[in-house]
């Protein structure tokens, strides 16, 4: 792992191992476990096949940056560095309402949704758009007004509709020469620049490793500092847990009153690796213990693997 916000890309596909088998069979695992929703689980297997039929779909195309056609964009990606295709989008929102339904989610908002983009295919691209990166609330906000949908479903659909593009443009960048010529925030991904959704303690020496919500890649960044804002300020950072043995738990910030699912691999039985989707889908009940005491989930998780 480079060091020093430095990004390594996606683990499920870009580093030469693919775990994607792994991924749905431990997914499959959670089933029926306590504290897990099922319906949930069931819902992220779809949502993740769907990502990777459009990421196999992407990855045939050529992932310009617009306006830049012939040269490889700079790292941390911009928005305006990665193409949203209407075609690939529309596909994907079709498969995250029927999944929706199928699962006993309330539809209403999707349809609502659906039928919007129908007649004006380019708000796709602009939900995505809006949702990606450090997400534009403001643009959010008019797209909820007009499809009558919640700021927060919106965010969660228009993110899970851009991870693939996103992580898709990430890897064909790395493989072609895209270097590291703007600067991140030690708390954003060095790839594209979004917030991490998970965190890890590395088996190897308890070092804190931040997974971006969006593209996967995953930096090491300072270990008492908040994930959300970047705070130094210890007086201000918190961790709530269930119970004190277990490996999981939520670090918190008073100050941007966010936090971080953070897992400590050094806890897990040997051989066990963490991923982030999975710990994502098994650990819903440390979302509801932060937001019970007034914290807030800035972006969910929405990387394809």
């Amino acid at each position: 792992m480079p060091r020093g916000g430095e990004a390594v890309p996606g683990r499920e596909t870009d580093t030469g191992w693919d775990r994607s088998c792994e991924v749905t069979a431990r997914l499959h695992a959670l089933i029926g476990q306590p504290q897990v929703s099922d319906a949930y689980v069931r819902f992220r297997l779809d949502l993740l096949a769907a990502q990777r039929a459009a990421r196999s779909a992407l990855a045939g195309t050529v992932l310009a940056p617009r306006g830049s056609e012939r040269l490889p964009a700079p790292l941390p990606l911009a928005p305006s560095d990665v193409p949203f295709p209407i075609g690939v989008l529309a596909i994907l929102l079709e498969a995250i309402r029927d999944s929706a339904a199928r699962h006993g989610q309330k539809t209403a908002a999707l349809q609502r949704l659906s039928a919007g983009v129908a007649t004006h295919p380019e708000q796709l691209q602009a939900l995505a758009a809006a949702a990606a990166f450090e997400p534009d609330l403001v643009a959010l906000e008019s797209l909820a007004r007009e499809w009558g949908v919640l700021v927060d479903a919106l965010l969660f659909v228009g993110r899970a509709l851009a991870a693939p593009c996103v992580a898709e443009a990430v890897r064909a960048r790395a493989a072609n020469g895209g270097a590291r010529t703007r600067e991140a925030p030690a708390h954003r991904c060095p790839a594209c620049g979004s917030a991490p959704s998970v965190a890890r303690l590395r088996r190897a020496d308890g070092r804190r490793v931040l997974t971006c919500g969006l593209c996967g890649s995953e930096w090491e960044a300072v270990r008492l500092a908040c994930a959300c804002c970047g705070t130094l300020e210890q007086s201000r950072l918190g961790v709530l847990r269930l119970g004190d043995a277990g490996p999981r738990w939520v670090e918190t910030c008073d100050g941007c009153k966010g936090y971080i699912k953070t897992v400590d691999e050094r806890r897990l039985p040997e051989g066990e690796v963490v991923l982030p989707i999975v710990e994502e889908s098994a650990t819903l009940h440390l979302d509801l213990l932060a937001e019970r005491e007034g914290y807030i989930r800035r972006v969910p998780y929405v990387m394809p693997g």
